[in-house]
């Protein structure tokens, strides 16, 4: 039997699995968003110190792919997945015995370490089995599943937290990278061709990472899908506290608002699916870029007019903060399609250089919306009316051009 025989298929069982290897990232942040304050108390820590435990999350997961795309380009896909996911569960325990806020940040950075490698290589797998508009249909189809875990994880979380307390949200952590290892080892195939393995060499990945920057569309994508997250990254490093704390709404509430959001995320991610093989994904991404700029734009004017005058509310925010958090459905799918397009000999890497802009400079936002926390909505809305606003500049400046 030859090997192209053999080879695997994007069958909608291995869609499925890699969709619950990409809810990692949003089940590990959203789950425990509500208890933050919570925790705060508890380890006696300020509102910063526990947002750090986010942002450390954050930089853990994206300089980890660093190793992990180049890993799966020489190991295969599949082992370094399955290590991953080892480690995950044993940091998820730990986390559950932190006993202060600096135990807490440093277990959460080495679990951020460990979940990275799977939603990486999740995204590369997609790759090694479809191109351009397919590829970016399936992102679509895998990240509306993968948007059923945010839309769940904050209710399920406040219920843990209500009944259980913050700790037992770490023990359930533990019990889905169970599941995910489980999964994994019983049905996900290996995908990464024999003739595209790449040697581990310092100097080779080197080679590759140059190679990607030096190219100006990619780093366009790649800037475009990275300050799209950011504003995501910033929505929750300080809704907890803007509308806990600022507003007032419980943790229940907070669920149930984050929440709805993320159903617009998913309607979003079916439509991107359904149209992107008429429409193309770089139709589709030119007009995506819009929104996040002008939603951005019209709450950052909002958020200074409250912070002087204190006369606008939650709801003007919600329905500006909505759109731009919606659309990452739009652009994350496509641009990461396109960027991934050229480079099949190199996807992991490709992957993973996307995954550390996101993550790093994401964490960055995150870090600064929590630190200048001053007990309003400004640092939030600022922090995401400038990354939708680079966002759109990243995709007119350099991709069109490139």
């Amino acid at each position: 039997m030859t090997q192209t025989a053999t080879r695997p298929t994007l069958t909608p069982v291995l869609l499925g699995v890699l969709a619950l290897l990409s809810s990692f990232t949003p089940l590990s942040i959203d789950m425990y968003l509500p208890a933050l304050p919570v925790i705060a108390v508890d380890l006696r820590g300020t509102a910063g110190d526990i947002q750090l435990t986010l942002s450390a999350f954050m930089v853990a997961f994206g300089a980890g792919q660093v190793f992990y795309g180049p890993a799966g380009d020489r190991f295969g896909r599949r082992p370094v997945i399955l290590t991953g996911l080892a480690i995950y569960i044993v940091t998820s325990v730990g986390c559950a015995f932190a006993a202060e806020a600096g135990h807490l940040i440093l277990l959460r950075f080495l679990q951020g370490l460990a979940a990275c490698g799977g939603v990486v290589l999740a995204r590369t797998m997609v790759r090694d089995l479809a191109e351009r508009d397919q590829a970016a249909r399936a992102m679509s189809l895998m990240m509306a599943c993968t948007s059923i875990a945010p839309m769940l994880a904050p209710l399920i979380g406040g219920q843990v937290l209500w009944f259980l307390g913050w700790r037992a949200i770490f023990w359930v952590l533990a019990g889905v990278g169970i599941v995910g290892l489980v999964a994994a080892w019983l049905l996900l195939p290996e995908t990464l061709r024999a003739e595209y393995r790449q040697p581990l060499a310092l100097s080779s990945v080197l080679r590759r990472f140059g190679e990607l920057f030096r190219h100006r569309a990619f780093m366009g994508y790649a800037f475009t899908g990275t300050f799209q997250f950011s504003a995501l990254l910033s929505f929750l490093s300080g809704s907890p506290f803007v509308f806990i704390e600022r507003y007032g709404v419980s943790p229940q509430q907070f669920g149930l608002i984050f929440g709805g959001m993320v159903v617009f995320m998913t309607l979003g991610s079916l439509l991107n699916a359904r149209f992107v093989p008429k429409l193309g994904a770089g139709r589709i991404l030119r007009y995506a870029v819009i929104v996040p700029a002008v939603a951005g734009s019209t709450a950052l004017v909002m958020g200074i007019i409250e912070a002087r005058y204190g006369n606008i509310g939650m709801w003007p925010f919600i329905l500006c903060i909505g759109p731009q958090i919606a659309t990452i459905s739009l652009i994350g799918p496509n641009s990461m399609a396109m960027a991934l397009q050229r480079y099949p000999h190199m996807a992991g890497t490709a992957s993973s250089l996307m995954g550390v802009m996101q993550f790093g400079i994401g964490a960055v936002f995150g870090a600064m919306v929590g630190q200048l926390f001053d007990g309003t909505v400004l640092p939030m809305v600022a922090a995401m009316g400038i990354a939708g606003i680079l966002c759109l500049l990243s995709h007119r400046l350099l991709v069109r051009r490139g």
